[in-house]
């Protein structure tokens, strides 16, 4: 029996605060649960609140998290994933319909494409904004719903719903140039929160409905799945590392001192009353933004499957018990995820992103533990990173 052809694919997450690679060897075989190769983490240079100020600086770290690649990963033509994580990334739901102009009815992959371009009418005005990622929530045939993609079904009216996610056009642009600069060819690219959620969030999670929130060093994403499919992603700007601002002013300490306590490391005297208002009032505020982006599909308050907590931020100490009352949402920690789904690979979450990259390069079969809508997460983001390619 031949051995089974194995593909080593790389995920790289750039962060606000540190920028993360997985390299990670993904087997044809089903069977056969990925490998994680290499781990490298740098602190990222160029980067404020998400946004890119410096493109010089971003374009070394990501030269020095190359350099300091122990294996010869990146000196191979392996698969390379991109996450986008800049503050400004949002999303949008719209609805059109189309008639069928085929002879016998028969709908086609021809017929989605044109359902979906429709439907990208409404948001091409979209200033400074552009569609990174189309994903099509729900089809009806006759005004009837249908369970899955219509094609090969008989029909004079299709009627599609899809999410559109936008992300600002600067940070694009920027991003091109930096990679072409330092040419790192790049496979493919999407947004942060869609990478974690495929290790973070169950199937059962995905159809109840359930947030996934990254509390960041800058930013704060939220992704919302409801049956089996995404309907709002978007990442705001603001993230833990305001919280230790919050602390440096109000308990008049250091920026190094504010992070220890933030944290709980810390031996200093202060008052353990005002550092609390000062924590709470920030998370409050934090809450009230994701409540902000919740209000936009109408599920404030009303997500069965709560909130599923990761990134830098949900590490402070009773976080959990401040976000249950005020997002009056159930939650839970995703430590326990990443471990589950990497077979024990990972301990935290920290690299959920860049791994979870891993598993969105075409090469991986669409079967293989992800869900088969991811593999139609990318296709509008390749118009404008094509001439990065090999």
């Amino acid at each position: 029996m031949s051995k089974a052809k194995s593909h080593l694919v790389i995920g790289v997450d750039i962060g606000s605060s540190t920028t993360k690679v997985c390299a990670v060897l993904h087997s044809e075989e089903s069977t056969i649960n990925p490998e994680i190769i290499e781990i490298q983490e740098v602190e990222t240079e160029g980067i404020y609140k998400g946004n890119i100020v410096d493109e010089k600086e971003l374009a070394n770290t990501l030269h020095k998290v190359i350099n300091q690649f122990r294996s010869n990963a990146f000196e191979r033509k392996n698969h390379i994933v991109l996450s986008l994580n800049t503050s400004g990334i949002s999303s949008g739901i719209t609805n059109a319909s189309i008639i069928n102009s085929s002879i016998n009815n028969e709908i086609t992959t021809l017929d989605l494409d044109r359902l979906e371009k429709e439907a990208a009418l409404s948001v091409s005005n979209i200033k400074n904004k552009r569609v990174i990622h189309t994903i099509p929530i729900k089809y009806k045939v006759d005004l009837s719903e249908v369970s899955g993609v219509p094609v090969g079904m008989f029909g004079k009216r299709i009627d599609g719903k899809f999410l559109f996610v936008f992300c600002p056009s600067l940070y694009i642009e920027k991003l091109e140039d930096i990679l072409k600069g330092i040419k790192l060819n790049i496979e493919e690219v999407v947004i942060g929160p869609f990478a974690e959620s495929i290790p973070l969030l169950n199937k059962r999670q995905r159809i109840a409905g359930t947030a996934l929130i990254n509390i960041g060093h800058s930013t704060t994403s939220v992704l919302v799945y409801e049956n089996n499919n995404p309907i709002l992603a978007s990442v705001i700007g603001i993230g833990s590392n305001d919280i230790t601002n919050d602390i440096a002013l109000g308990l008049q300490v250091s920026l190094e001192e504010a992070e220890n306590i933030k944290l709980g490391r810390s031996d200093a005297s202060y008052s353990k009353r005002k550092l609390e208002e000062i924590i709470e009032a920030r998370v409050e505020f934090i809450c009230e933004r994701i409540n902000l982006e919740l209000d936009k599909i109408s599920r404030r308050e009303l997500l069965p499957g709560g909130i599923v907590l990761t990134g830098n931020g949900s590490k402070l100490p009773k976080i959990d018990y401040m976000f249950k009352n005020y997002m009056k949402l159930p939650i839970k920690y995703a430590e326990e995820e990443i471990r589950d789904f990497s077979d024990g690979q990972l301990g935290d979450s920290a690299y959920t992103r860049a791994y979870g990259l891993t598993f969105l390069a075409p090469i991986i079969t669409s079967d293989y533990k992800v869900s088969k809508i991811f593999k139609n997460l990318i296709k509008n983001i390749k118009s404008f990173f094509k001439k990065l390619l090999p």
